[in-house]
């Protein structure tokens, strides 16, 4: 550096600072500098005993290097970052401002607006038969879905590209086939336009009704009109708008994207497909008088389980760390396997007859802490992070009406 830009520190960053690098790894460096405004980038094939390591040097000013890490990653899908740092050297002066273990950086707003400007360009590509200029488009909707879906998922941070990546594919709360559309839209699944288009579509009328329980954030993102036509209808309109190719006569029958639309203020159930994990969408069978759906309860827990004639047990749901009371409610074998692997606490219906997770339309989710079962098998103790409110009325707890007792409760001998 010239004597206008003293080096003022030195991180190792990647790979090597999280120390996970292979021998095959990059060693990636940040040189930060003082002075203007300044960034470059230099590359070396460094031989250290024989064996040539590729190292790529990042020089950047430090003020904007700073600056820098209040911004979103442009690699991270939406998701916040916290990648480990190690810091080589540093200037006395900047020390204790550039030491982080770990270099953090903020989440994507959620960009539900792009996403709708995205699928467009998918529908005007398809009308154009434009098969390159889908597959951009469909991996570009890809890539902004699961900063829209954070909304509605439990916060997760992730430490590099891969992470991001396998972290974008398996969020709990996401729509039906959730997994695969986004594999297939990236360009890792291959299949014909004609299901990349549909698999495009999917994500987009699948995350719709999933997030609205957050127009105040998207609100806050997009606009209050862009807010608006998610709540009152015009957005699900507009999506089933671009399904209709150029030329083809509107169909004013026919229901948009997936769910009804709510009226402004009014919200609706809408049922959250089984995709913690695969994406695959697990379709509630009718119940029979013995509760005979099928599960993917561990056969040593389903075991233990003493059911109602329905094929229920109680689930009492309590605060993880104050112990209040939250609500009851019940689960078969299939929603306790799903309680217990996607970290999202999930019910049976006993009158809509489905399944339903806490919170998905709501947004009073309620993040699983542990499980125990009872004596007898017929209950378990849900202890959960709860968000908001437990009972559909707005109370913390459903249980909050207060019943006279007579007795004094003092034990005589």
């Amino acid at each position: 550096m010239t004597a206008d830009r003293p080096v003022v520190g030195i991180l190792l960053r990647g790979s090597h600072a999280r120390r996970a690098a292979t021998a095959h790894s990059d060693v990636d460096v940040d040189v930060l500098v003082g002075g203007a405004p300044y960034a470059a980038r230099r590359a070396y094939l460094a031989e250290h005993c024989g064996r040539l390591t590729h190292v790529s040097v990042a020089a950047r000013d430090v003020r904007s290097w700073v600056i820098r890490l209040g911004e979103p990653a442009d690699w991270a899908f939406g998701l916040p970052v916290a990648a480990p740092a190690r810091l080589l050297w540093a200037d006395p002066y900047w020390r204790d401002r550039i030491d982080l273990p770990v270099l953090c950086q903020p989440a994507d707003e959620p960009r539900l607006e792009e996403l709708i400007a995205t699928l467009g360009k998918v529908a005007s590509a398809r009308d154009a038969d434009d098969s390159l200029g889908l597959r951009l488009a469909a991996a570009d909707l890809a890539r902004l879905c699961p900063s829209v879906l954070r909304l509605a998922n439990p916060s997760v941070r992730v430490v590099s590209r891969r992470s991001a990546f396998a972290a974008a594919l398996d969020l709990p709360v996401a729509p039906a086939g959730y997994r695969e559309d986004m594999l297939r839209c990236l360009g890792i699944r291959p299949g014909p336009i004609g299901e990349l288009w549909a698999a495009a579509a999917r994500l987009v009328t699948g995350t719709i009704p999933l997030i609205r329980p957050y127009v105040a954030e998207v609100a806050e993102a997009a606009g209050p009109d862009f807010a608006d036509a998610l709540l009152d209808g015009r957005l699900d309109r507009y999506v089933t708008q671009l399904a209709q190719p150029v030329g083809a006569p509107p169909s004013a029958s026919r229901e948009p994207a997936g769910v009804p639309a709510p009226r402004a203020g009014q919200w609706l159930t809408v049922s959250v497909p089984d995709a913690p994990v695969t994406g695959a969408h697990l379709e509630a069978p009718e119940p029979t008088d013995g509760g005979d759906r099928p599960s993917r309860l561990d056969p040593a827990i389903a075991a233990r389980l003493r059911r109602t004639p329905d094929g229920l047990v109680a689930a009492v749901v309590r605060q993880h760390d104050s112990g209040e009371v939250l609500m009851v409610a019940w689960m078969d074998d299939e929603a306790l396997h799903r309680t217990l692997t996607t970290g999202r606490a999930t019910y049976w219906s006993r009158s809509r007859r489905e399944y339903w997770v806490k919170g998905a339309t709501s947004g009073h989710h309620q993040y699983v802490r542990s499980v125990a079962l009872d004596c007898d098998g017929d209950a378990v103790l849900v202890s959960v992070d709860q968000v908001g409110a437990a009972c559909h009325t707005g109370h913390r707890s459903c249980f909050f009406t207060q019943l006279p007792v007579t007795s004094s409760g003092e034990v005589t001998s």
